[in-house]
């Protein structure tokens, strides 16, 4: 799996934990990544169980260094993109 079908499943899998979620990706190179998803603090444990075994098996299996990070809408404005 390449960087940018891993960022396309792991955004697939937080929005449909949190479709209001509003998501920015900064990639670093063709094998990391950084998500951060602004989601309202009822949906932190969905989107981490929905890309938390994702994340890991593609580490330990692809060698892509992807993160997930989740911050609270309500305290955390998104970045700009």
């Amino acid at each position: 799996m390449t960087i940018d079908e891993a960022i396309t499943s792991l955004t697939e899998r937080i929005k449909s934990a949190s479709p209001e979620a509003v998501i920015r990706v900064k990639k670093r190179g063709d094998s990391e990544a950084a998500i951060r998803v602004y989601a309202p603090a009822a949906h932190e444990g969905a989107v981490r169980e929905a890309t938390q075994e994702l994340t890991l098996s593609l580490l330990t299996g692809d060698g892509l260094d992807v993160q997930v990070l989740v911050y609270d809408i309500a305290t955390s404005l998104p970045q700009e993109q």
